[in-house]
């Protein structure tokens, strides 16, 4: 089987096509109009309805500056904001507080809003004997009608408040900045007193406190018979004689902790090797310099000669013992220094001894005037310190006592709200606009849904995403002036294409017969069964029309009933069923017998006769093959009419016998399902699939034509077959087509 004839088993992958999103939108256009209107007249009558909003707007500002009249240098004590004034946290925190429940409830009781039957919304009828709610219920209503908007990069905030009353919206707005800007008052009158009062209480604490003290301090100096000045000289002077003392103890055990440390590095002189490096001091002593540069002459003579001479050699035993000589010498004068430094560790160590009992003896005679100096510079201490947090707290209750008579904060009106006039809600426009707009995607969304349920093949395009070849469609026969006056006229649309030759229908057929042709040129497609999935697809009209048009061409065409259950083309051409293919499967006639000539030249019929009970085994059998191999050669096209495959299997069982098959798909009624399983049963059988026909398409739809150039439109035009120049029975030039 040919490429072209091997049908997919699901829709093939195409490019993008914006008509296929116009495509559903402008098939239920209607229904999206509608939902459109509906929906937008629904938000209409709600908005309608809608009781009508007004906003009032109070703008405050925060101060971090505000008026301090008793200057700069005096501190408010009850100032809660400090250098967190101007932070973000603080302008938050501020904000929360405005729409806080206590500012709410503040607002309720001035206002008296918990009895007010308007603002709590209760209906007419409910009001007689309503006597009202609980503060909070209303201060929680009031609170959901507040909104804060803080101004960007300024301190200004504007407290908006909505309600149903224009007048009742700017007190509210109002009642609302003026309860925050009290409480602030308030905070501050309020940690001011209580500040005072712990002043006061404090003070006088203090005072009795600072007079304690000083009689302490007069009865020490009367009991110990002591002058003040007198008592400090005494102290320096002992002072001073420490100090001293203590400086030179400092000092010589400085130096026992050198001599300390010289001993030691001396120590391990000694005890190392004589070129070892050691204390500065040995590096400093010209003898054991000379020695240890002899000594290290010596070494390196001996290690350049070594490798010549060997260790028993005459000169390098000379050379040991030189070496051993002056080693010997560097620590016996390293050793004379040791003792020379250990001898002068013990006269300063003799020296410290001396200095420490000096001083202790110091210390002893100065810790009789310590006793009587600590217990005088305790009672003086506790004197002045009572004295300085007396004089701060006096100074400080007397600011405090200045601030409390103030009425300043960190707040301040800006503007006070203005009575609306005009309502912001519902807005009429707005909510119109967003209703149609929501109504249009409503009804775009449902006409996607729909036709996305919607499996109904509705053009060629849709049977080609499927990966069918299309040979072309039948327009619907009955459709236009045409169609009428040759329903006037008695004829069948089965003969269109015989009868109507200038007819769209006829145009299209043999756009078909041309496909067909062009498919197979080089072994030309003589046999041919035409089959739909379904009944009332067309098959029978598009069969009909297609013997037609071939028979038109100049080719010799017999026409087959191969639907042998419920045959109808002998109604067509008005012959009877007393013979015809049947009788020729069974053996009792032959082909020639059998064999009607029709009206139409180059077309004749062979009917389907008697009605077997077993068709499907009659068109198995050797006696079908030889009437088929007998009608091929005797005309150059046969085309079986056969039963829809969906129902019988009886072209399942015929196809498979004749050069190619075309499958006729009803617009607006074959689904793709349908389709798919029909090419899947053919394929099934390895049926030569030549091509589909989709049938009753609807032509006059604006934007449809095969091709995508509304070409059955343009040559349908009246004049277009009316010259006589023209023959309708001729072969059509080839037009655009699907076959690739």
């Amino acid at each position: 089987m040919s490429e072209q004839n091997e049908q997919p088993s699901g829709d093939s992958e195409r490019s993008f096509d914006p008509r296929e999103f116009i495509r559903p939108i402008l098939a239920y256009k209607w229904l999206v109009l509608g939902v459109a209107l509906v929906v937008g007249l629904g938000v209409v009558f709600w908005t309608l309805k809608q009781p009508k909003i007004y906003e009032a707007t109070t703008t405050i500002e925060y101060d971090p500056n505000p008026s301090q009249p008793l200057g700069r240098r005096v501190e408010d004590v009850a100032n809660p904001m400090g250098s967190f004034l101007m932070t973000r946290e603080f302008f938050e925190t501020q904000n929360r507080i405005i729409g806080s429940r206590t500012i709410a409830e503040r607002v309720v009781r001035r206002l008296g809003l918990h009895r007010d039957a308007s603002f709590m919304s209760v209906p007419p009828d409910a009001r007689t004997g309503w006597r009202g709610v609980e503060p909070f219920v209303a201060a929680e209503r009031l609170q959901t009608m507040l909104t804060i908007e803080p101004v960007k990069d300024t301190r200004l905030v504007s407290l908006v408040v909505r309600d149903v009353s224009a007048a009742r919206a700017r007190l509210l707005a109002d009642a609302i900045a003026d309860s925050y800007i009290e409480k602030t008052l308030e905070d501050r009158m309020g940690a001011t007193v209580s500040a005072l009062e712990w002043l006061s209480t404090q003070l006088d604490t203090l005072q009795r406190q600072l007079e304690g003290s000083e009689l302490a301090l007069h009865e020490f100096k009367a009991e110990n018979n002591v002058l003040s000045v007198s008592m400090e000289d005494r102290q320096n002077l002992i002072a001073a004689d420490m100090e001293a003392l203590n400086t030179a103890l400092t000092q010589t055990r400085i130096k026992r902790i050198e001599l300390a440390a010289r001993a030691r590095q001396l120590r391990g002189a000694v005890e190392a090797d004589a070129l070892t490096p050691t204390a500065s001091a040995i590096a400093a002593n010209a003898t054991i310099s000379g020695l240890r540069e002899q000594l290290r002459t010596k070494m390196s003579e001996r290690d350049s000669i070594v490798v010549r001479y060997g260790d028993g050699h005459p000169r390098m035993i000379a050379l040991a013992a030189e070496i051993a000589s002056l080693a010997e010498q560097v620590r016996t004068e390293t050793r004379a220094m040791m003792q020379s430094a250990e001898s002068d560790l013990r006269e300063a160590n003799q020296v410290e001894s001396g200095l420490r009992g000096a001083l202790e003896e110091a210390n002893h005679a100065g810790l009789e005037l310590n006793l009587r100096e600590i217990d005088f510079g305790r009672l003086s201490r506790a004197r002045e310190s009572k004295s300085k947090v007396y004089d701060m707290l006096l100074e400080r209750t007397a600011e405090t006592n200045l601030t409390r008579m103030l009425r300043v904060t960190h707040v301040r009106l800006v503007d006070r709200a203005l009575v609306p006039t005009l309502p912001v809600s519902p807005r009429f426009s707005t909510n119109a606009a967003a209703g149609a707009g929501a109504g249009i995607a409503l009804g775009i969304v449902l006409a996607f849904a729909l036709a996305r349920l919607d499996r109904r093949l509705r053009s060629s395009e849709e049977v080609e995403r499927l990966g069918a070849v299309v040979l072309g469609i039948v327009p619907k026969i009955d459709a236009g002036a045409k169609g009428v006056a040759a329903a006037a006229q008695g004829l069948t649309r089965d003969l269109v294409v015989a009868r109507e030759p200038r007819s769209a229908a006829a145009e299209c057929i043999r756009t078909v017969r041309t496909n067909l042709a062009f498919m197979s040129a080089d072994s030309p497609i003589r046999s041919l069964v035409v089959t739909s999935g379904n009944p009332g697809e067309g098959k029978t009209t598009v069969c009909v029309s297609l013997a037609i048009a071939f028979a038109q061409s100049g080719k010799k065409v017999l026409l087959v009933d191969s639907d042998l259950r419920r045959p109808r083309l002998h109604r067509v051409f008005g012959v009877t069923l007393a013979e015809g293919a049947t009788s020729i499967l069974v053996g009792d006639k032959t082909l020639d017998e059998v064999v009607v000539q029709t009206e139409v030249p180059n077309l004749d019929l062979l009917p389907c006769g008697p009605i077997p009970p077993n068709p499907a085994e009659l068109l198995h059998s050797g006696h079908f093959h030889d009437m088929l191999r007998e009608a091929l050669s005797k005309y150059d096209r046969v085309v079986f009419d056969s039963p829809p495959l969906g129902a019988v299997i009886d072209a399942a069982v015929l196809s498979p016998q004749v050069d190619g098959v075309v499958v006729v798909v009803k617009a607006q009624s074959t689904t793709r399902d349908s389709l798919m399983s029909t090419l899947r049963q053919l394929k099934d059988v390895s049926a030569a699939v030549r091509g589909v026909v989709v049938n009753d398409v609807d032509i006059s739809q604006k934007g449809y034509g095969y091709g995508r150039g509304g070409y059955y439109t343009y040559y349908n035009r009246d004049g277009y077959y009316g010259t006589p120049e023209n023959d309708p029975s001729a072969e059509a030039p080839p037009p655009r087509s699907s076959v690739n």
